[in-house]
């Protein structure tokens, strides 16, 4: 995977995807998280960012996944867990096999990958604007990504 450590700096090259069923939006987080983000993961050497998709999406849900769009490609910079982060991120929206339980699933369930560290929930739009989320755009950008009007954009979020 691609990420880099220099003293209390760390970067991180990150893919994430936007799945919407129903007017929900699937979000995952942590125990000792106190926000909610995209589902998705570090992306690795010689991996395009449409793979690496795929394949976070497999190790953390055991599901194959169909690539839509290319939404944005967000920069950050954050704090978290005592260290400076400066990510980039490619950020797609993606559909789940037709049929398929998980776009049924109501309240919170774990991933299969390390132990079910993450756990998922699928969220209306209305229960989205009450949540911390991150990219915090997502909060305004919805309603584009559910009716297919949204753009490619490129952000840079700076504290």
């Amino acid at each position: 995977m691609i990420t880099f450590t220099e003293g209390q700096n760390k970067f991180n090259f990150r893919v994430a995807g936007i799945a919407v069923h129903r007017d929900r939006i699937l979000l995952h987080t942590t125990l000792q998280d106190d926000f909610w983000n995209l589902p998705g993961g570090r992306v690795e050497f010689q991996e395009s960012t449409d793979q690496a998709l795929i394949r976070e999406i497999r190790e953390e849900l055991g599901i194959d996944i169909q690539i839509d769009k290319l939404l944005y490609v967000n920069e950050d910079f954050f704090e978290y867990d005592r260290m400076k982060y400066h990510e980039t991120g490619f950020y797609y929206t993606f559909s789940f096999p037709e049929g398929h339980e998980i776009l049924d699933r109501e309240g919170e369930f774990p991933g299969i990958e390390d132990g079910g560290r993450l756990i998922f929930k699928w969220f209306t739009i209305e229960e989205l604007q009450g949540l911390s989320v991150y990219p915090v755009e997502l909060k305004t950008d919805i309603m584009s990504v559910i009716d297919g009007s949204a753009d490619l954009k490129h952000r840079i979020h700076q504290p």
